[in-house]
């Protein structure tokens, strides 16, 4: 797009050359990525240039993505389209045979120029793995590149637009949006917490010596006593969380000591999210998950493990999100 090349006449089709690209990048949060490119192509000239008609280069360049969609919106990894802006800088290289002006200048007179990159990247996903892309590019290079200058700017354009297939290479390929708890529960723990400080320093202060106390006997829990432990799991998943494993860990533990327990797990969905028919089948996946981790994880025999799942028929919790759980019930 420089003077020159405007100036000149000729169809919009007679401008156009071609390039081609490749890129690695990586997305650091639904919102923010940045990409590796390497690209190159002919700019074909219509004005009278001092080389020739075709001119190839060879480049690439640096960016910064924000994925608008994500971020205006909300994330969705299942989303098929996305709107990705992106801004950088590069570096372009002739490759045609120029004389360089002994002028010392390092880009400015040049077969070559550092670039600075804009554009829009239209992503359509297929699948984790694969998505097409269309893409719309505008650069700023110095105006001698093409061997020409004297306009009225020191820097000319390039408008580029490209069609590809992306490919994932691995690791994440999307992100699990964090969900805060709420603020009544955190205090209820904080609560919880102290009172156990409180009573372990009164202990500490106690003799370790008590002869006038009685010989305390153990308590015998028996079969039909609620087992308090429950797993939450996130929105739209029956994944176990880490943090959460601990309470299948206890359940095993408590089975394992009382050879004669059975357990019973529940599972819920919380009503609010989904349709009745989803949710009743994610709280069976729930259910299946915390029954497979007591059987894989800690050999739970499967003969004393039953399950049972309500969708989101019940609601165990008035809080809506904490009934996205699985409850062990002792049989």
């Amino acid at each position: 797009m420089t003077k020159g090349e405007n100036d000149a006449d000729g169809s919009f089709g007679d401008r156009l050359g071609w390039m081609g690209q490749i890129e690695v990048g990586r997305w650091n949060s639904p919102n923010w990525g940045f990409r590796a490119v390497i690209d190159g192509g002919s700019i074909k000239h219509i004005a009278d240039v001092k080389y020739k008609d075709d001119h190839t280069w060879l480049g690439g360049h640096i960016d910064l993505m924000y994925d608008v969609t994500n971020a205006w919106g909300s994330y969705n990894p299942d989303r098929v389209y996305s709107l990705i802006p992106y801004l950088g800088i590069g570096y372009m290289y002739g490759l045609d045979d120029w004389d360089k002006p002994n002028s010392g200048a390092v880009f400015k007179g040049q077969n070559q120029s550092l670039t600075y990159n804009v554009g829009l990247i239209n992503n359509f996903k297929l699948s984790n793995s694969v998505a097409l892309f269309l893409e719309l590019g505008w650069r700023v290079l110095q105006d001698s590149f093409d061997g020409t200058s004297g306009g009225d700017y020191e820097y000319d354009s390039m408008f580029t637009g490209t069609a590809g297939i992306k490919f994932g290479l691995g690791g994440k390929q999307s992100f699990t949006p964090a969900e805060l708890m709420d603020y009544n529960l955190i205090n209820d723990l904080n609560s919880q917490i102290n009172r156990l400080r409180a009573e372990n320093e009164e202990l500490r202060l106690r003799p370790e010596s008590c002869p006038e106390c009685p010989e305390v006997q153990p308590t015998v829990v028996s079969e039909g006593v609620y087992v308090p432990n429950v797993v939450f799991f996130r929105i739209n998943s029956a994944k176990i969380d880490r943090g959460q494993q601990v309470s299948v860990y206890n359940t095993a533990e408590y089975l394992k000591a009382n050879p004669n327990a059975k357990v019973n797990i529940v599972a819920y969905a919380d009503k609010q999210t989904g349709t009745p028919e989803y949710n009743f089948a994610l709280s069976e996946k729930r259910a299946r998950a915390v029954a497979d981790a007591l059987t894989n994880d800690h050999g739970i025999s499967s003969d004393r493990i039953s399950i049972d799942w309500k969708g989101d028929t019940e609601q165990p919790y008035a809080e809506n999100d904490w009934n996205r759980v699985a409850i062990f019930f002792v049989e």
